[in-house]
């Protein structure tokens, strides 16, 4: 009997709310407890997008957040089927959806049923370690943007495989998770433009221990990679590799790299030089470099004439010895001028007359 009452007044509370469903603002919390429809992704759940401060993402527009649930029993697929159930076809389209610390383990397929979302964000889901591959299938054509911080996830091939279904992704962000190698080809987005595993500023990491052949290669517009795992050692041949560009586009993509387990001899040879004809900044912070390898990086910097390589202060191996003679050879310029190639490089007023590389 108690459990009849409980649905009626259930039942009566979504009939109340159906108007405002229809009008496109946020239904009742009653349909969607225990998560909950709103305006604004909250300042407390933001995801570390640069290199000091954090993004707080403000949207404007219909989000879901479940946050805070640790309760074994929440079913998150029953939550968005039972609001499926009760929104027109022409409102069902939101723009955020964010899990905030909970215990949940695993992601259902087509979990979204008929609803969809132009940004998927997971943080500080710990258990979280399985998402089926047809999780999102619904939805595939919508997301932009997918970001997860302090999650489970470790099984690079299904969510690469996830992420390949994407079409119109622009930005992805991932930050301590398990995931410990990006496969070859790994992304085919034209929109993408922002890619970050970890920040070079040691906040966030990701376990890379490999970057597969053309990871990068079919994408016509990244602007922004940053790769930072204290695992990765190798950088292969076709790592970086891009596909020939139109000579319309030649934005700058930069590149940061950081990981005490990068070494001068960690870069395979010609990894660094397939970058077609686009100016490339290549950033490295908290490396264990002792030596900028002639045959690595001058034919990176003859890739492009504004091609750049930032040697970043956390860099304390690097030495200024012989072997880092060919820089003074082919790149001093004015020292105290910005048209140096090589930032932060503090070798410019050593002599290396001695240096047989010197000739």
């Amino acid at each position: 009997m108690t459990k009849t009452l409980n649905w009626i007044l259930f039942c009566i509370v979504l009939i109340e709310n159906f108007s405002t469903i229809n009008s496109g603002e946020c239904p009742s919390d009653e349909i969607l407890f225990p998560c909950s429809c709103v305006l604004t992704i909250p300042s407390h759940s933001y995801f570390l997008y640069n290199d000091y401060n954090p993004e707080s993402i403000y949207i404007e527009q219909r989000s879901i957040i479940c946050e805070n649930i640790h309760n074994s029993s929440f079913d998150l697929s029953r939550i968005f089927e039972n609001l499926s159930s009760f929104l027109n076809f022409n409102d069902t389209n939101f723009d955020s959806f964010l899990l905030f610390n909970t215990t949940i383990e695993y992601l259902p397929e087509n979990i979204f049923r008929n609803l969809t979302f132009k940004a998927l964000m997971f943080q500080d889901n710990y258990l979280l370690t399985t998402i089926d591959l047809n999780a999102f299938d619904s939805i595939k054509d919508f997301v932009e943007v997918f970001e997860t911080f302090n999650t489970n996830l470790s099984d690079s091939d299904r969510l690469f495989s996830i992420l390949k279904t994407f079409s119109h992704l622009r930005r992805l962000s991932m930050h301590n998770d398990k995931i410990t190698f990006i496969p070859d080809y790994a992304f085919n987005q034209t929109n993408l433009t922002e890619i970050l595993f970890g920040l070079e500023t040691k906040r966030t990491s990701q376990p890379i221990e490999t970057i597969g052949q053309y990871a990068f290669y079919n994408l016509p517009n990244l602007k922004l990679l940053r790769i930072h795992s204290s695992s990765l050692k190798t950088i292969s041949k076709y790592a970086f590799a891009q596909r020939a560009r139109s000579q319309f586009n030649s934005s700058f993509l930069h590149i940061y790299l950081a990981g005490e387990n990068l070494q001068s001899n960690s870069f395979s040879l010609t990894s660094l030089s397939r970058f077609r004809t686009r100016p490339v900044a290549l950033h490295f912070y908290f490396t264990n470099l002792t030596y900028l390898d002639e045959m690595i990086f001058q034919p990176f910097l003859e890739t492009h004439p504004l091609s750049i390589i930032d040697i970043n202060f956390t860099n304390l191996r690097l030495l200024c010895d012989c072997q880092s003679a060919w820089i003074q050879r082919d790149y001093l310029t004015t020292i105290d001028k910005l048209e140096n190639r090589i930032h932060g490089y503090r070798c410019w007023t050593r002599d290396f007359s001695n240096c047989t590389s010197n000739k």
